[in-house]
């Protein structure tokens, strides 16, 4: 094997173009051997893998199929079908393991002709393994529905009726679990086809449902449904509207002569509107670049009922005749992000070309020149399987129509000063448990305001506030509730220190001093501990440029440089016990005992 052929690029390249099994096993076995580092900055889980079949080449693969989707994986596999006493027993192997995320696979042919059988003992069975693990760690738990059998070639045979009953028990019995996602394996075997998917021959040798050359299928679609978890791919879809969203030019066209006829090829533009109405009701944020005159585009919304997205579902629109690129860069600046996770989708591949020339970091699929392909296109792209919802993800779009509004009051104040004090603005702070989905986002994404950009998972992040504390952040003002806008984990360095372990913040509202408010109360909280200087520390990362400068801001001085990062101090004798409190109110104004500190 060459060296270029070792490298992280070229390997996780190897794995997505793997088709076969041998393929697969070949790919994992160069990458086990090349041991290639992967970014600090990606997210580190640890994997158990657990089923009622035989696992051994998606354990054999998972590794390397995580790093293609920019996560670091260690991995614990569980002998042939002991899911159950693994799960049941508190000293297990996997729960020694302490995992991260835990996939249970299961598989129908077993469950139908095993012990179990009947569609109440498996749904009793599986729920009180997992009610039982959930217990013991702290683990996230992904757990496949069992899978169509060969013998359902109608909806009136046994089998159907017997899957369908389990199915419906597991999802009774454990989706309103939590830390527990359900992934249902029968729009894959769809996509693969039935002739394709069974071969007995397999299970009867190997105990392997599948043929086996599906297993780089069932491992991609495994390996999505977890990075959808802990760290989705997709946090805002740019989409151009003539030939994209709807047939025809509207300027040519006008609005009532635009294909949108769902007895025609009008249909497959409704089903991409379908497709991204969808990822907006799971908190993905869309808006609107187009080359276009803003009034005609405006006219469709209004004036055609067909039309699935209407105009407010979008957060943002740039319509005009500048460059597209031009109206990628407005709408992140005023919806403050990143070109992380951001996909632009257009039909022009002249205006793809553009917005990838200038914003490499942004995905600009290749959209397919049929419009009935873009969709099933963009679905086997694995970008938008976005697993876990928050409170915060779901009203993302209301809350950028209320940074809207903020937006309007500064530029009507004049003043900034008189701005933030017309915001009327409350912090609430709270322990790390009081938001915990909220708050693994936040550390899995953030990337601009991170001054040390650490991936925990939930036991490393108890990890790293043992002795101190960890805070998470809600900030809510006269326009509406912000949400969950920061965390801040704290640890106990030695008897007179405390260290700023992690502390991030969501771009929603940089640039209104609410690191200063934050502040304040940590500095509360670690005089409570008994500490007496506050230690803050500046790892520089691509994207965190932005805090730089925020501990001298905030008075801590330099006391240590060790490569890159720089570590700061602040003695608390001079630290402010309130920070411009004229623009933010903390409310909860009582410092804690040294022993209820969190």
């Amino acid at each position: 094997m060459t060296d270029d052929r070792g490298t992280l690029a070229a390997l996780t390249a190897r794995y997505a173009a793997a088709q076969t099994l041998q393929q697969l096993t070949a790919c994992a076995r160069d990458y086990e051997t090349a041991g290639a580092p992967h970014p600090p900055s990606w997210p580190n889980i640890r994997l158990a893998l657990t089923g009622n079949y035989s696992t051994q080449f998606l354990a054999r693969g998972f590794p390397v199929a995580l790093a293609a989707r920019h996560l670091a994986a260690e991995l614990y596999e569980s002998p042939y079908n002991q899911w159950r006493a693994e799960l049941l027993e508190p000293g297990s192997a996997l729960h020694a393991f302490a995992p991260t995320h835990v996939c249970l696979a299961l598989t129908s042919i077993e469950l139908a002709y095993g012990s179990l059988r009947t569609p109440d003992a498996i749904a009793g069975s599986v729920a009180a393994a997992v009610q039982a693990a959930l217990k013991t760690g702290e683990a996230h738990y992904l757990i496949t529905l069992p899978e169509p059998l060969a013998d359902e070639l109608s909806d009136n045979s046994g089998a159907y009726a017997w899957r369908q009953a389990v199915c419906d028990g597991l999802r009774a019995a454990l989706a309103p679990l939590p830390r527990v996602t359900l992934i249902d394996t029968a729009p894959l075997m769809r996509q693969i086809g039935v002739a394709a998917w069974f071969d007995d021959r397999f299970y009867d040798t190997a105990k392997l449902p599948f043929h086996p050359d599906c297993t780089p299928a069932m491992l991609g679609l495994l390996a999505d449904a977890l990075t959808g978890i802990v760290a989705p791919r997709c946090k805002l879809v740019v989409v151009d509207l003539d030939d994209t969203l709807w047939g025809g030019r509207v300027g040519d066209d006008g609005y009532d002569g635009i294909d949108l006829d769902p007895a025609g090829k009008g249909r497959h533009f409704l089903r991409l509107q379908t497709f991204l109405q969808g990822l907006r009701g799971k908190g993905i944020v869309l808006a609107i670049a187009s080359k276009n005159d803003p009034a005609a585009a405006q006219e469709v919304f209004a004036k055609r009922p067909e039309m699935i997205l209407r105009a407010e579902d979008f957060a943002a629109a740039e319509i005009h005749w500048e460059p597209k690129s031009s109206s990628l860069a407005r709408i992140l600046d005023r919806l403050k992000l990143s070109t992380a996770g951001v996909v632009f989708l257009d039909d022009n591949p002249v205006e793809r070309a553009e917005v990838r020339r200038r914003f490499p970091d942004i995905v600009v699929p290749e959209l397919p020149d049929d419009p009935a392909q873009r969709v099933p296109m963009l679905l086997g792209t694995g970008l938008f399987d976005h697993r876990i919802a928050t409170a915060e993800s779901l009203e993302r779009n209301r809350m950028y129509a209320e940074n809207d509004a903020r937006d309007a009051a500064q530029r009507d104040a004049g003043d900034y000063r008189e701005f933030l004090r017309g915001l009327k603005m409350t912090m609430h702070g709270a322990p790390l448990d009081a938001a915990r989905e909220r708050v693994s986002e936040l550390i899995q994404k953030t990337n601009q305001f991170n001054l040390t950009t650490r991936r925990y998972s939930w036991s490393e992040l108890a990890a790293a506030t043992q002795g101190g504390f960890g805070r998470c952040y809600r900030l809510t003002d006269r326009f509406g509730d912000n949400g969950i806008i920061s965390v801040v984990a704290v640890a106990r360095e030695s008897d007179a220190d405390a260290r700023i372990d992690l502390w991030l913040m969501s771009c929603r509202v940089f640039g209104r001093r609410v690191e200063d408010a934050i502040l304040a109360d940590v500095v509360a909280r670690v005089r409570a501990l008994g500490a007496r200087r506050l230690i803050g520390e500046y790892i520089p990362t691509a994207k965190n440029a932005l805090v730089r400068e925020l501990y001298p801001r905030l008075g801590f001085k330099e006391i240590a440089r060790n490569g890159a990062s720089v570590r700061y101090a602040l003695p608390l004798d001079d630290a402010r016990e309130t920070a411009d409190a004229e623009f933010i109110v903390l409310a909860d104004r009582t410092a804690p005992t040294a022993a209820a500190s969190g």
